[in-house]
């Protein structure tokens, strides 16, 4: 017996186990990006948050 949430997303339950695909990462680096932005309420300018969050995510970034 199906309850009708069940039913309504039976698809992606079956999609969920038959492939190993994930948005966990990115859903991580969001999480990031959003505890930056909280934390930077001070920041003088777009720039240094952006410089930040490339600096959390250990990516390199050029100075201009």
């Amino acid at each position: 017996m199906e309850t009708p949430f069940i039913g309504k997303f039976s698809q992606g339950f079956m999609n969920a186990f038959k492939y190993s695909y994930s948005n966990g990462f990115l859903e991580g680096i969001n999480n990031k990006i959003k505890v930056i932005k909280r934390v930077a309420y001070g920041y003088r300018n777009f720039l240094l948050f952006k410089r930040r969050i490339f600096l959390i995510q250990n990516q390199v970034f050029q100075v201009k």
